[in-house]
């Protein structure tokens, strides 16, 4: 245990020196749950899960960064230059699944929170459709994903952007994504190296 924990801190520590990727060795070195992120296309960290509270995937690191996901959304971050500190959807305790674009495009109302741009309850109107059949690769591994694209927007704060997600068409899986996660332009890419379960 105490090595693949030292194998997670050396990996974090020399990401912080480059633009570099986690490797196929040290991502199967985590006998857990995993996924790799980078900020604003910075070096790319390994985070395990921690753990999956009704479908909310705590993932987080000796570095203190914790990324909250539900469905493959990013719904809350601590420890990044950046944080959203929660999205809540309306009228509902989840967001719809992203699979669900799959069928047709999917609308939906959410509340993000903005700590240190003092904006709280900011409305996001999205719309999750379908962008096509594309196969990605992670850790050398070719795999048949879906892209959904999700446009949002906040009236409140003038901002609009798109997220992309690449998902497995049978599980569902989020694999991939590219994620907006605060108006001071964060943005957060995710890959799963070890998917839960």
């Amino acid at each position: 245990m105490y090595q693949q924990y030292f194998q997670l801190m050396r990996q974090s520590i020399a990401a912080r020196f480059g633009d570099q990727h986690v490797s196929r060795e040290d991502a199967a070195a985590i006998p857990y749950a995993s996924l790799g992120y980078r900020v604003n296309g910075g070096p790319q960290v390994l985070l395990v899960l921690a753990s999956d509270t009704g479908g909310e995937l705590l993932w987080t690191a000796k570095s203190h960064v914790v990324i909250l996901t539900q469905a493959g959304r990013i719904i809350r971050t601590v420890g990044l230059p950046h944080d959203v500190a929660g999205v809540t959807p309306q009228g509902g305790h989840v967001l719809p699944p992203l699979a669900q674009a799959l069928r047709g495009p999917v609308s939906s109302m959410r509340f993000a929170d903005f700590p240190d741009a003092g904006a709280y309850g900011v409305a996001l109107a999205c719309v999750a459709a379908t962008a096509g059949p594309q196969t990605i690769t992670i850790l050398g591994t070719a795999i048949q994903t879906i892209r959904v694209d999700e446009k949002c927007t906040s009236d409140k704060l003038r901002w609009s952007f798109v997220d992309n997600y690449w998902i497995d068409p049978q599980s569902g899986l989020v694999w991939r994504s590219v994620q907006h996660i605060h108006p001071r332009g964060e943005t957060v890419e995710t890959e799963i190296f070890r998917p839960p379960g």
